[in-house]
């Protein structure tokens, strides 16, 4: 006998939350360990970026762009044209590196001034 739809719906989103979770659970088992005491708050340095994009670069290199990694810190990637030499796109942007540093800025007002 089938049940009806009106009985399912109730349990529809738990039933549905429960079999997400278990998924997510089951793929970060397949994740490796991690090294230290948090991976996600480690910085990636230009050197360590290197390998992937030139991985990149190959793949890309017909469709007329190339990834590039700036020495400074922070790190900044560049999207660009290689034909005209422009950027596409660039991470962080522009606004955000200006935001950074006037944040900064104003930290150090902040400290100096309550000193």
């Amino acid at each position: 006998m089938t049940t009806p739809i009106s009985e399912l719906s109730g349990n529809w989103a738990a039933s549905f939350a429960a079999s997400e979770k278990q998924r997510s659970d089951k793929v970060m088992q397949h994740l490796p360990a991690a090294k230290g005491n948090d991976t996600a708050a480690q910085k990636l340095n230009a050197e360590q970026l290197l390998p992937p994009l030139q991985q990149i670069n190959e793949v890309l290199n017909p469709y007329g762009v190339q990834f590039q990694v700036s020495d400074g810190e922070p790190v900044v990637v560049q999207i660009i044209d290689s034909k005209s030499g422009e950027v596409i796109r660039q991470i962080p942007s522009e606004e955000v590196l200006r935001a950074a540093e006037q944040l900064a800025q104003l930290r150090g007002v902040l400290i100096s001034g309550e000193a």
